[in-house]
């Protein structure tokens, strides 16, 4: 059974295919929110893409995520970093990620005629010191634009983290073993 992917997130496309899912990827344009606590942001987050979705595919099972990165150290407003927008955010962000562990954060939504189900999962990733150098030579990969928290664990941004505990596919941007599961809830299966 196919479904449809309400983002078009290479990330989260990649991570689908690879495990094996017949689907098709819409942008949800569900205007995006923060807030106080970081599981209710990704879990609104994700329900409101994939309702918006829904809304215009009757019928169909949809599949929305959110993911954000999270320092708990940070003051509540400032702890939440969503995707880095350039270069300068890049740089601010994984100053903050440097040296510490952070949270990250997805919510995950599936629905088909007003049935949503919204779950979230947790990975938390300990980062190393970088130096100078090795952020001003990340900012100019580009690869942290459009990221949460400003990098991509699957590209260079591996030779900085130190440990992860959790689902390391959430941190890319989709728990897939929380996803097959709540597909699989609504008849989706990826075999």
């Amino acid at each position: 059974m196919r479904f449809v992917l309400a983002s078009e997130s290479p990330r989260r496309v990649d991570l689908l295919r690879m495990a094996g899912y017949d689907f098709t990827a819409r942008k949800s344009g569900f205007p995006e929110v923060v807030e106080d606590d970081p599981r209710e942001t990704v879990q609104t987050n994700a329900r409101g893409k994939a309702l918006t979705v829904a809304t215009e595919l009757p019928g169909e099972v949809v599949l929305a995520a959110d993911t954000i990165v999270y320092l708990p150290e940070l003051p509540t407003r400032e702890a939440t970093l969503g995707q880095a927008r350039s270069g300068d955010e890049v740089r601010r962000m994984l100053g903050l990620l440097a040296g510490r562990a952070h949270e990250v954060y997805s919510g995950v939504a599936v629905t088909r005629d007003g049935d949503v189900s919204v779950r979230s999962a947790i990975t938390r990733v300990r980062m190393r010191s970088l130096s100078e150098a090795e952020l001003f030579a990340y900012v100019g990969l580009g690869e942290g634009v459009g990221k949460a928290g400003g990098y991509a664990i699957q590209g260079k941004a591996a030779l900085f983290v130190e440990g992860i505990e959790g689902d390391y596919t959430n941190v890319v941007g989709l728990p897939l073993a929380l996803t097959s599961k709540m597909l699989e809830e609504h008849g989706v299966r990826w075999y």
